[in-house]
């Protein structure tokens, strides 16, 4: 029995034992008189000495060269499992779909985001040094990446978000550790973006596209992601999911170019200083509005001064009467005793507005109020002590639905629609909702408010029934104002053009203060003595936040100030 029977003797209750190639010095040969029982016999190497002591040196010759290209092989696909540390051809990588092994713990990071490394999350005396030896010139993407993908919601970027496995950012921050003689690491921080965790259970999985050795390829790959379909079933949001999706916005995040951030910033700094400087201005105005200071103050080219000679000398005469008391801000001290010294600028109507919602469903609307004072009723007539001869001038309605009587608010606040501390409330239909409010806001204005029946109950003077100019009034105005927009009134569709000026509260009065922070409307009520019942009344708070605007501009010294605008 020679020694390949006796192999195959030892060997038969496991076949694919011989089959299997040791890669020791060891040559497979095929064998036709065993291909009934294994399609290749192991021939060790006493074996081959001893027949090639039979054969001539052709023989010989034949087998070392089987050998020596088997050993080149196993040493080529040995260099394939180290493709990363060798110089690949980019061509043959760039078209290589083979998915390679998913990353065990399951970490990702976002490619554009280490792409800028060094910029947005080194410190800054070391920075330029790693960007210099390893990213700068496209030396980042001259090694080998594995390129995967996210599909991400429409709203947070058109485009998918490319990932790579965090094992190989890990094993490049470890080159760079070892040549600079640092300690990078991936900040693992979520708020960072940079190491994104997919190992939660029932989220999207990253999808493999390819590998990349340069810029021009990973744009290639990325062109070829299939895109995202419409069809996809909701997913419901449960905690993980929620985490998931707050995890996919710090790799945006991350992913942002860091100029764009600094200019974005940039931006809204200029906004926040354009709407400070607006602030202002308005404080100013309300002045003029009022009477206490001239409009001719204010440095507004466009004005057209169409006052008569008459009114124009009696305005001169008592600009002089009070110039010996005048404070260091130009404008003359006011005499609450007194009528104001300055006309009324454009005679507006000032309407104040609060609306209250269903705190469990915003979109019911459950109580409108509505203030009105009109600067015409004021002519002649002194402020009064704490501005009370002109607060009382104030009309108020108080609009409660008749559909949501019975929702009244405890959870987030107190409610109380039945505690209109300024008249008796009117109930109104959801329907007719809209067409009662939109009546205040236009001629005859606070006059023109129907009963339940349709009757109107005062058609006022003559200057009630022509067109004015209106000053929107609220505190925190935009959701009360977005609110009526959605109810259908037409006058809250844009405001910008039904309105002459609208006044925020919350904002003036802490332009007027000086202060960073908006106060709440109880707050600023009680810094101006004013005693506030039943606050979250819309009727209530509506005439109170009036009354809060005429005392403000009345004790307002004048004292201009954006510092707080310069303050991030």
């Amino acid at each position: 029995m020679d020694r390949a029977e006796r192999l195959k003797l030892l060997f038969s209750e496991d076949e694919s034992l011989l089959q299997f190639n040791t890669r020791l010095n060891a040559v497979s040969i095929p064998d036709s008189k065993a291909a009934e029982g294994a399609s290749l016999t192991v021939v060790t190497q006493e074996e081959v000495q001893l027949e090639e002591d039979g054969k001539d040196s052709e023989s010989n010759t034949k087998a070392e060269k089987i050998a020596e290209e088997l050993d080149q092989s196993t040493v080529q696909e040995a260099d394939k499992g180290n493709s990363s540390t060798q110089t690949p051809d980019t061509k043959a990588l760039s078209h290589d779909r083979e998915e390679p092994p998913t990353p065990l713990d399951g970490f990702f990071c976002p490619l554009m985001a280490m792409s800028r490394y060094p910029y947005k999350f080194v410190r800054k005396e070391l920075s330029q040094t790693v960007a210099s030896r390893f990213f700068d010139r496209g030396k980042f993407w001259q090694r080998v990446w594995d390129l995967y993908y996210v599909h991400v919601s429409p709203q947070l970027r058109p485009r998918p978000l490319l990932l790579v496995p965090a094992a190989q950012v890990r094993k490049f921050i470890q080159e760079i550790n070892r040549e600079l003689e640092v300690t990078l690491s991936i900040p693992e921080e979520s708020e960072m973006g940079l190491l994104l965790d997919f190992s939660l259970e029932g989220v999207p999985q990253p999808t493999f596209v390819g590998q990349c050795t340069s810029r021009e390829i990973k744009d290639e790959l990325e062109a070829t992601i299939p895109p995202r379909t419409n069809c996809e079933p909701p997913t419901e949001m449960d905690e993980a999911r929620l985490a998931y999706e707050q995890m996919i916005v710090h790799g945006i995040n991350a992913s942002k170019n860091k100029s764009s951030s600094k200019a974005s910033k940039t931006k809204k700094q200029q906004i926040r200083l354009q709407a400070e400087t607006e602030l202002v201005q308005a404080r100013k105005k309300m002045h003029c509005y009022l009477g206490l200071r001239s409009y001719h103050s204010l440095d507004l080219p466009e004005l057209i001064d169409e006052r008569s000679w008459e009114e124009k000398r009696n305005d001169n005469c008592s600009m002089a009467q009070s110039l010996d008391d005048t404070d260091s801000t130009g404008i003359p001290s006011l005499d609450l005793n007194h009528p104001v010294i300055f006309p009324f600028w454009k005679e507006p109507i000032l309407i104040s507005i609060d609306v209250e919602c269903n705190e469990r469903c915003h979109e019911q609307v459950t109580e409108v109020g509505i203030s009105t004072l009109d600067t015409v009723d004021l002519v002649g007539i002194s402020p009064g002590e704490n501005a009370e001869n002109w607060t009382s001038r104030i009309r108020s309605h108080h609009l409660r639905v008749r559909e949501y009587a019975h929702i009244v608010n405890r959870q987030y606040v107190m409610g109380c629609p039945g505690s209109f501390e300024f008249g008796e409330s009117e109930w109104v239909s959801k329907g007719k909702l809209a067409d009662v409010v939109q009546a205040c806001f236009q001629p005859p204005y606070s006059f023109g408010v129907e009963d339940t029946d349709g009757v109107q109950l005062d058609s006022g003077p003559q200057h009630k029934n022509q067109k004015r100019n209106l000053i929107l009034v609220g505190h925190n105005t935009s959701m009360d104002v977005k609110h009526l927009a959605t109810l259908g009134i037409r006058v809250f569709e844009d405001v910008t053009t039904a309105f002459m000026e609208r006044i925020d509260t919350a904002e003036l009065y802490r332009i007027i203060r000086s202060e960073l922070n908006q106060r709440s409307l109880a707050s600023i009520l009680g810094e101006l003595g004013i005693i506030g019942w039943n606050l979250h009344n819309a009727g209530n708070d509506a005439r109170y936040t009036l009354e809060a605007l005429v005392r403000m501009i009345c004790c307002d010294t004048g004292e201009v100030s954006v510092a707080a605008s310069t303050v991030e």
